[in-house]
């Protein structure tokens, strides 16, 4: 209970300015949790003096006072007193160590895994200027310096994107199809993955807003316990019982923008208001997942099986929309991804991930009829006219 009281009441401290009155009882040889000087007693009802974005950071740094078990915001909010949050600690089972980039699909054991080297950098150290360099001799693959992303070089092109079938699985703001004219792009060969977004938050150190805006959720929302990050002695690192070659999963817009940004030697601060973005659009995503041909799938347009798609294949967790509804109650460590230098949704260019796994974000702006208006069209042919060739 001591070590408990002494990480919320200095959290308390720090976020109420009230640092110089408790600097002596925080200093104190034996630390006394009945002092009656601290903001919160063992007693005290938490959550009528923390919101919920504090709790987040509350958990945090109790999992960095306690690195043996696993935290949740939830627990805070079902032992709202630090005598009963204490008890609670101890009585949580001990974490396993995080998973090898080596770890079986969670979501088809029965599926053999085909993967090919994991580059992306993952440990601390400085960042190198961003730079490419040509990759294994291939004139259309680079390395990048910062973040150890392997990018490949897709041609220009004059790519249809958009879908007029009559496919079943096809959504009505998917047409009418079009045609775009593209310039010469990269584009990373895989998503990013866990490790990678948790060096990245150690050597930009986000203010607790930015992190808010990247990739914490209000303590109240279900989708807490699967936040993959958390924060521990040595600063931001996956989760135990996570691979850390997983991609990174509950990462909003900003999030992503703020990290291609950043590997781009950009000013990552700017995620809101920079004039340029380094995430793909909506048409070069469409055309680097399709590749020159209009298939239905990366694979071409025969039928998905587990060994060329990651997806939950088990139906009884979606919705009448298609939805995943049933995953809240998965655990982390058991959701149905692989990592993201694993062999599936391999598309003509030998990008990985470019269906199944996760969703991925784009720089446009979503419209639900952005393809019917005149206007629309008009803009996307002026714009694909004068786009940037990559890096």
């Amino acid at each position: 209970m001591q070590k408990v009281s002494r990480v919320l009441n200095e959290r308390v401290a720090q976020d109420e300015a009230d640092a110089p009155a408790l600097g002596r009882i925080m200093t104190e040889p034996v630390y006394n949790p009945d002092d009656e000087d601290l903001p919160l007693r063992p007693t005290d009802n938490i959550l009528l003096r923390r919101d919920s974005r504090c709790i987040i950071m509350d958990a945090f740094e109790l999992g960095r006072e306690f690195p043996e078990v696993e935290i949740d915001p939830r627990l805070v909010f079902d032992n709202p007193t630090i005598e009963s949050l204490s008890q609670a600690i101890v009585d949580l089972p001990k974490t396993q160590r995080t998973k090898s980039v080596e770890s079986a699909s969670t979501a088809q054991p029965g599926v053999t895994l085909t993967s090919v080297a994991f580059t992306q950098i993952t440990g601390t150290g400085e960042m190198a200027p961003c730079s490419y360099r040509p990759r294994g001799g291939e004139a259309s693959r680079y390395y990048r310096s910062t973040d150890g992303m392997e990018s490949i070089l897709l041609p220009a092109s004059m790519a249809r994107i958009g879908d007029d079938t009559n496919c079943p699985t096809a959504r009505e703001n998917e047409g009418p199809s079009h045609v775009v004219e593209l310039s010469s792009f990269l584009m990373d060969i895989e998503p990013v993955s866990l490790g990678a977004y948790a060096r990245f938050l150690n050597l930009t150190q986000p203010s607790q807003d930015e992190l808010f805006d990247f990739c914490l959720l209000p303590a109240e929302d279900a989708r807490c316990c699967h936040i993959p990050l958390t924060l521990g002695e040595e600063g931001w690192q996956v989760k135990p019982g996570v691979p850390p070659n997983w991609p990174m999963i509950l990462v909003s817009w900003y999030g992503a923008n703020a990290y291609a940004l950043w590997a781009h030697g950009e000013d990552w601060r700017s995620y809101k208001t920079a004039s340029k973005s380094f995430l793909p659009t909506e048409a070069q995503w469409e055309y680097a997942a399709r590749g020159p041909e209009t298939m239905q799938f990366p694979w071409g347009n025969d039928d998905a099986t587990p060994d060329l798609l990651n997806v939950c294949w088990d139906a009884s967790t979606y919705d009448s929309k298609g939805n995943v509804t049933a995953h809240v109650a998965t655990p982390l460590e058991e959701l149905p991804l692989v990592g993201v230098n694993v062999l599936m949704g391999v598309s003509p260019f030998g990008l990985r991930g470019m269906a199944g796994n996760v969703w991925q974000w784009c720089r446009d702006t979503y419209h639900t009829n952005f393809y019917m208006c005149t206007e629309g069209h008009e803009k996307v042919q002026r714009h694909w006219k004068r786009h940037w060739k990559g890096q």
